[in-house]
């Protein structure tokens, strides 16, 4: 049987993969999606997200990208970089922007305008 020729996970690469673990996960929860949505969408089962949320397993950089497009945020959110410009959005805006990318043109336009309507009451 031939020896594993992977190197030990130092403690520093284990917190960080939980850490990157956890911004998937909140990212994946703000956007509404199950863990079976975020899999589909990546090209992965749900049991590798599941492992990739718990940090069991290391995010590949091809996945990462993957992932981040599925739940509408930059890689670097989930590498937990602080965004270059401007503030980040808040969890619902997110939300709100997977649901209008899901939402067909017609849908869309309803939204829109439900929206505006509800903004010209506030103000």
């Amino acid at each position: 049987m031939p020896a594993s020729t992977k190197a030990p996970r130092n403690e520093t690469d284990v917190a960080f993969d939980a850490e990157v673990g956890q911004r998937i996960r909140d990212h994946r929860k703000a956007a509404g999606m199950t863990q079976s949505d975020l899999a589909r969408a990546a090209g992965v089962t749900f049991q590798q997200v599941q492992k990739y949320e718990r940090g069991t397993n290391r995010v590949a950089a091809s996945r990462l990208s993957s992932i981040a497009a599925a739940v509408g945020v930059p890689p670097s959110e989930l590498l937990g970089e602080e965004p270059a410009d401007g503030p980040r959005p808040t969890p619902d805006q997110r939300r709100l922007l997977a649901l209008y990318d899901q939402a067909s043109p017609e849908q869309r336009k309803i939204a829109l305008s439900f929206l505006e309507s509800v903004a010209a009451k506030a103000a």
